[in-house]
């Protein structure tokens, strides 16, 4: 991705994280980020979530990637499936996905995904939370 497309997608998280803190939600926290390779259908993130987190918004750099499902991993060893489904484009983000918040802080995102749709390459994978 050049750097004119980063900034645009840049400014488009931020300007969407003003918008919705303007309407009195909580602005999109980073968490965590790790690399998607094509020789595996799975990254295990380390995050650090907030005990007030409620939704999670995926967001790819570097190449496009089909998303399957997340598996949140909370403190206290509950776990939480969030199904994704979704072909993002590089630089691309999925929409809110809401999770349990009652479950405690997030300390771990497993993120399964298509290996063949990244043709050979890689993406890197960020995980954001409000």
């Amino acid at each position: 991705m050049g750097m004119f497309s980063r900034s645009g997608a840049a400014a488009a998280l931020l300007a969407f994280a003003a918008v919705a803190t303007a309407q009195g939600g909580r602005a999109w926290q980073g968490i965590g980020k790790a690399a998607a390779t094509a020789d595996s259908g799975s990254v295990a993130i380390a995050a650090r979530g907030g005990p007030r987190d409620r939704e999670l918004m995926i967001c790819v750099e570097g190449h496009a990637i089909r998303l399957n499902l997340a598996t949140l991993h909370f403190q206290g060893g509950a776990k939480q499936a969030v199904k994704i489904a979704e072909r993002l484009a590089d630089g691309g983000c999925t929409g809110g996905k809401v999770f349990s918040a009652r479950k405690g802080a997030v300390e771990k995102i497993e993120v399964a995904y298509d290996p063949a749709t990244l043709a050979g390459g890689t993406t890197k994978i960020e995980l954001f939370v409000r």
